[in-house]
């Protein structure tokens, strides 16, 4: 391992593995050095390592690249699911409008202002709030889907660092 100038002098109080240890040898030379633990235990570690975090970084690697997998097959599966929706709204809306054209057409009108009886405007009001919610839908899908598109981008390119980290390690 390659020393990044971290010293340590004969008596330094450090911690290791959540204890707290004493320095009894280091060298300018070594990156090993040799602690002594609360408990009177020696143990030689890396000094640019002492909590252990470069042990195992090829498996840490290959856990995040597997975690960054599995979050882009969960928002691909979410982005899946709001196309739906903004299908389902998009026919939803559809529908409505003819509904609401075909009911101005029985009424004899061309436009919801010449509807003059109340309960009538009230039906047509209702019509129209009901296309409204599914215009409401289809905008929430339509930022969902654009939300997790991002998601799914921003991932693909950490999971890209991270390769590249891989192979020049």
């Amino acid at each position: 391992m390659t020393s990044y100038n971290v010293t340590f002098k004969y008596g330094e109080k450090v911690n290791y593995d959540g204890k707290a240890a004493e320095v009894v040898f280091a060298s300018s030379y070594s990156d090993i050095i040799t602690i002594k633990l609360e408990d009177g235990t020696f143990l030689s570690v890396n000094k640019n390592d002492l909590f252990g975090m470069n042990n195992n970084v090829q498996s840490d690697i290959e856990a995040r690249l597997a975690s960054y997998d599995e979050q882009i097959a969960k928002n691909k599966s979410f982005i899946k699911e709001c196309q739906q929706l903004w299908t389902y709204a998009k026919e939803g809306i559809k529908k409505t409008k003819n509904e609401m054209n075909s009911y101005l057409a029985s009424l004899g009108v061309t436009h919801a202002f010449q509807i003059t009886n109340a309960d009538q405007k009230k039906e047509y009001k209702a019509m129209r709030a009901e296309c409204s919610d599914f215009r409401s839908q289809q905008i929430r899908a339509s930022a969902n889907i654009l939300h997790r598109s991002n998601v799914i981008v921003s991932s693909v390119i950490d999971k890209g660092n991270l390769q590249n980290i891989q192979l020049l390690a």
